[in-house]
C-alpha cells in the first residue's frame, strides 16, 4: 500500500514539548505521568487511549498509538501478524513502532512516520483512530487536556492566556508558569509546582534514539 502525506503542522520537537508540558501538569496535580525512557516519550489518556513518540535517529520520528474506541484497524500489527498492516512498503525503521507497542503488551491502531520534512501514513481502508484533537500533538488539544486535568482535580478553570504561556514555555517552563495555570482560591488542593518542573525537565532531557 502507498504512503500518503499527513496534514499535521506539529514537528517531532513540537510534540515532545507538548508532552513535556502535559507531564508537568500531571505531576503538579498528583496524576503520575508516564515516565520517559530511552525508547520513547509515552502518553496515556483517561479512556485507555495512548501514544508514543519515538526517534529512530537521523532526523526520523514515529508516532504510534491506539484509541480503544476509534481505532478500527483490527488492533494494528505488521506483515505476518494478526491485524491490519500499518507498515506495508514504508521504510523498515517504521517497524520500531509496532515493536514498541508489542513490548508494552499492546497493538498499535495508528502509525505515522516523520522523514525529516513531513509526516506520512500508510493508506488504510479503516479509521486508525488518530485524531490530533484527542492526543497532545497540537496546542489546542493540550489546552483541552489541561482544562480537564484542572477540573478533575478541583482547581480553578485555567485562564487561556496563562495556558498559552505555559505551552509556549515547553520543557523550559518555570514554577511561575505552572502557578499561573494551576491554583485554587483557598489553597486546596495543594499543587506541587516543583514536581511539575522536574517532570518537564525530565521529558526535555530525554531524546529517544
Amino acid at each position: 500500500m502507498a504512503l500518503f502525506p499527513v496534514d499535521l503542522d506539529s514537528t517531532p520537537d513540537t510534540i515532545a514539548a507538548l508532552l513535556a508540558v502535559d507531564a508537568a501538569v500531571r505531576a503538579a496535580v498528583g496524576v503520575e505521568p508516564c515516565p520517559p525512557s530511552a525508547a520513547a516519550l509515552h502518553w496515556a489518556g483517561d479512556d485507555g487511549e495512548w501514544m508514543a513518540l519515538l526517534r529512530p535517529g537521523e532526523g526520523r520520528a514515529l508516532v504510534v498509538g491506539r484509541h480503544p474506541e476509534f481505532s478500527l484497524t483490527e488492533d494494528g500489527g505488521s506483515a505476518g501478524e494478526t491485524g491490519s498492516d500499518l507498515v506495508g512498503d514504508a521504510p523498515g525503521w517504521w517497524r520500531r513502532g509496532v515493536e514498541y507497542a508489542g513490548s508494552h503488551g499492546d497493538h498499535p491502531g495508528f502509525l505515522y512516520g516523520w522523514d525529516g520534512a513531513g509526516w506520512w501514513r500508510l493508506d488504510q481502508p479503516a479509521d486508525d483512530g488518530f485524531d490530533p484533537e484527542l492526543f497532545p500533538v497540537t496546542r489546542s488539544a493540550l489546552r483541552d487536556i489541561i482544562d480537564r486535568l484542572a477540573d478533575d482535580t478541583l482547581l480553578d478553570a485555567p485562564a487561556a492566556d496563562a495556558v498559552d504561556r505555559l505551552i509556549t514555555a515547553g520543557s523550559g517552563l518555570r514554577t511561575s508558569d505552572l502557578a499561573a495555570v494551576l491554583h485554587a482560591p483557598d489553597g486546596w488542593p495543594e499543587v506541587d509546582l516543583d514536581a511539575g518542573v522536574r517532570a518537564a525537565r525530565e521529558f526535555g532531557a530525554t531524546v529517544p534514539a
